[in-house]
C-alpha cells in the first residue's frame, strides 16, 4: 500500500530497504559505538564535515516530516527505505539536498500526539555524536562529522530514533522511515522536486480559524526544550501563538503536559490581563520569570518591539525593527540575501538567539503569521513594511488585501532609505498611522535585557 512520500518519489530509483530490530530487548543493539545524550550536542564546522544535508548552500532544501498514520497498513514496523547514497558512501565534504520522514502508528495515538512524539525524537537526535541538526522541519541543516562517518549510517540514525520513540512513548506500535538523498546519481535536486512540493504542502499555511481564542482559555503553556541551547529561554504557547520552531501547537502542548507532567512543557495560568493589545498577562510574567532563571520579568506575547518573548535558535523566521521607517520587517531562515538592516538572516539569527530579551526582534513560526493576533501589539500588518518575495507569496492568503501590494520585497529594495520613499509612494498604512507629517518617528530600543523607560 503506497504512502504519500513514496508516491511523491515514484520517479526515483527504488533504493534499498533495511529492517531494524523491533524486539524491545534488542532496540539498542549495535548503537554502543556512538555517543548518545545531550552532552554530545555540538556544531560541526565545515572543515570537520563529512556530509552536509540542506543548509544555505541548497537554500535549506532538506525536510523532516514526522506524522501519526491512522492506517496501520501504511507503517511497516522497523522498515527503513533509503534512496541515494549512504553516509559512508560519499566523499568527505559532500553537500547534498534531501529529506526524511518518520511514519508512526499506535492504536492509542491521535494526531494530537504528533507534536509530543516528534519532539521526543528531535531532541534525542540533537544528542547523537557527530550529528548537527539546525533549522525547522521544512528547512533543515544537517552535518555529520568525519569522526563518525565510518560508523554512522541512515539506518543507524533511524534505529536511534526508533529506539528512542519506543522507549519514551510506549503507546507507539509501529514506526517506519524514508530517506531521500539528492545525489547526482539519482537525479540531484531536480529529481527531488516532487518530494519538496509534497513536504511544502504538509507545512502549508492555512487560514487561521482557531476553534477558540486566547480569551477563551484560562491556561497557556510554556516550553523549555531548548534550554540546552538557550538556558534562559522559555516559549509561551497560546491557541493563537505558536512556538517559533513550528512543530507543536496549543493542543499538542496540552497533550504533552498531560503525558509528561514533569517534562519540558508546563502549564501557565494566564492570570490578569495587563495589556490586551500586547498580550501582557500577569501569570505569563510570573512563569517566564521563574523559567528564565529570574532574568526576564515581563513579556508581551503579541509584540516584537516592546518586551517580546525570548528566542532560542530554532525559529523558522524573525521580525526585526527598522528604525529608518519605524516599521517591522520579516525574513525566514531560507532567505540568504541582505535585509534592510544591512545584514543577512544568518547574522540576525545569531544576534537574537540564546535566550536574551531583544527589544525590536522576535523569533517567529511561519504558521504563526496566520494568527489574527500576529504582532497585534505593534500594529499588526499595518506595521509590516518589508519581507522576502517568496515568503510574501507563501503567506499571501493571510496578509490583508489592502496591505499586500504595499509591502516591499527584496526585488524592489533592501536599502532602508529607498524603503522609506517606496512606502510613501505606495501609500503604506504606516505613513498615516505611525509617522508624523509623513516622516517616521524612530524608537530608541533599549539594549537586550533592559527595560523601556516609563512612559
Amino acid at each position: 500500500m503506497a504512502v504519500p512520500e513514496e508516491e511523491a518519489a515514484a520517479r526515483l530509483p527504488p533504493g534499498r530497504v533495511f529492517q531494524l530490530p523491533t524486539d524491545l530487548e534488542h532496540l539498542w543493539d549495535g548503537l554502543d559505538d556512538i555517543g548518545l545524550g545531550l552532552r554530545w550536542l555540538s556544531e560541526v564546522k565545515r572543515a570537520d564535515m563529512h556530509l552536509e544535508l540542506g543548509g544555505p548552500k541548497w537554500d535549506y532544501k532538506m525536510f523532516s516530516i514526522f506524522y501519526i498514520e491512522e492506517d496501520p497498513g501504511k507503517v511497516k514496523d522497523g522498515e527503513v527505505r533509503l534512496i541515494g547514497p549512504d553516509i559512508p558512501e560519499v566523499a568527505p565534504g559532500t553537500s547534498l539536498p534531501g529529506g526524511f520522514t518518520i511514519r508512526i502508528y499506535g492504536e492509542e495515538l491521535t494526531p494530537g500526539h504528533q507534536g509530543y512524539v516528534s519532539r521526543q525524537i528531535g531532541t534525542a537526535l540533537q544528542g547523537l555524536e557527530g550529528f548537527m541538526l539546525f533549522g525547522t522541519p521544512d528547512s533543515l541543516w544537517i552535518r555529520i562529522n568525519k569522526d563518525v562517518a565510518n560508523k554512522l549510517t541512515f539506518a543507524k540514525i533511524s534505529q536511534f530514533c526508533y529506539a528512542t520513540a519506543k522507549t519514551l512513548v510506549p503507546q507507539i506500535d509501529a514506526v517506519a522511515f524514508f530517506w531521500a538523498v539528492g545525489a547526482p546519481e539519482i537525479g540531484g535536486v531536480e529529481a527531488l522536486a516532487p518530494l519538496f512540493a509534497w513536504a511544502k504542502e504538509k507545512y502549508k499555511i492555512v487560514s487561521a480559524k482557531e476553534l477558540y481564542d486566547d480569551e477563551d482559555v484560562d491556561t497557556f503553556y510554556g516550553c523549555t526544550i531548548c534550554k540546552s541551547l538557550a538556558p534562559n529561554h522559555a516559549c509561551v504557547l497560546t491557541p493563537s501563538a505558536l512556538p517559533y520552531c513550528g512543530i507543536i501547537g496549543y493542543d499538542s502542548a496540552k497533550v504533552t503536559a498531560e503525558l509528561d507532567p514533569e517534562g519540558y512543557v508546563f502549564t501557565i495560568p494566564k492570570g490578569e490581563c495587563l495589556d490586551h493589545e500586547a498580550g501582557h498577562y500577569r501569570g505569563v510574567d510570573e512563569a517566564v520569570y521563574e523559567k528564565s532563571n529570574h532574568l526576564v520579568k515581563r513579556v508581551s506575547i503579541y509584540s516584537s518591539v516592546k518586551y517580546p518573548t525570548t528566542n532560542c535558535g530554532c525559529f523558522e523566521a524573525a521580525s526585526f525593527y527598522i528604525p529608518e521607517v519605524d516599521g517591522i520587517g520579516l525574513a525566514m531562515r531560507r532567505y540568504t540575501r541582505m535585509t534592510p538592516l544591512g545584514i543577512k538572516f544568518s547574522s540576525l539569527a545569531g544576534m537574537i538567539s540564546g535566550g536574551a530579551q531583544n527589544h525590536g526582534f522576535k523569533g517567529l513560526s511561519i504558521a504563526g503569521m496566520a494568527s489574527k493576533n500576529f504582532l497585534r501589539g505593534d500594529g499588526g500588518w499595518n506595521r509590516i513594511v518589508w519581507m522576502p518575495s517568496d515568503l510574501k507569496r507563501d503567506i499571501a492568503d493571510v496578509i490583508p488585501e489592502e496591505v499586500y501590494d504595499k509591502i516591499v520585497t527584496e526585488e524592489e529594495t533592501v536599502d532602508a532609505l529607498e524603503l522609506k520613499e517606496l512606502l510613501r509612494k505606495k501609500g503604506h498604512p504606516i505613513v498615516k498611522m505611525f509617522w508624523k507629517n509623513s516622516e517616521p518617528q524612530p524608537l530608541k530600543l533599549p539594549l537586550a535585557g533592559e527595560d523601556w523607560p516609563e512612559q
